[in-house]
């Protein structure tokens, strides 16, 4: 499923400075390090990584997509125990995100 959205998730990528790569990127998903989040219309997808804090490596799609699914990854984060989610991202994010409770950091990141 992964590789089916790799045009997505790749969109996504380009924005991360080569802090990131399509193929660390799979071979964390792939290993259950991380997993993908696909919103119910299949046009958005976010790959997530619970660390010390629940970590959204790429999210790209429809913008009102997104944010049903930050929220319901705040939910999942929330009953997982996670006390704060991040992410690094281009700057839109941060406006798109502050009103959600997240605040600049190394990145963005929400506490739960």
């Amino acid at each position: 499923m992964l590789e089916q959205y790799r045009p997505l998730i790749e969109q996504a990528l380009a924005h991360t400075d080569g802090a990131c790569t399509w193929d660390m990127l799979a071979e964390e998903v792939n290993a259950g390090r991380a997993f993908l989040m696909i919103s119910p219309s299949g046009k958005s997808v976010a790959v997530l990584q619970p660390v010390c804090t629940m970590h959204i490596f790429t999210a790209s799609g429809d913008m009102s997509e997104l944010m049903d699914m930050e929220a319901e990854a705040t939910r999942r984060a929330t009953e997982g125990g996670f006390d704060t989610m991040t992410l690094r991202g281009r700057a839109g994010w941060e406006r798109a995100l502050k009103p959600r409770g997240w605040k600049r950091q190394d990145g963005l990141m929400k506490d739960l």
